[in-house]
């Protein structure tokens, strides 16, 4: 089955993007990197399977 268009994009900004900006607010630069890390990997692990 197909998955909606943007999908990955609106998990990415919802769980990694809240996360990461928690962490920003917190001023916890290594949780923060390590949410912004984590969140391109799987975005692109996403869309490299798609393609």
């Amino acid at each position: 089955m197909k998955t909606p268009p943007f999908t990955n994009i609106t998990v990415f900004i919802l769980f990694f993007g809240i996360a990461l900006i928690e962490a920003l607010q917190k001023q916890n630069w290594l949780e923060a990197a390590l949410f912004l890390a984590l969140g391109i990997l799987s975005l692109w692990a996403d869309f490299k399977k798609t393609s």
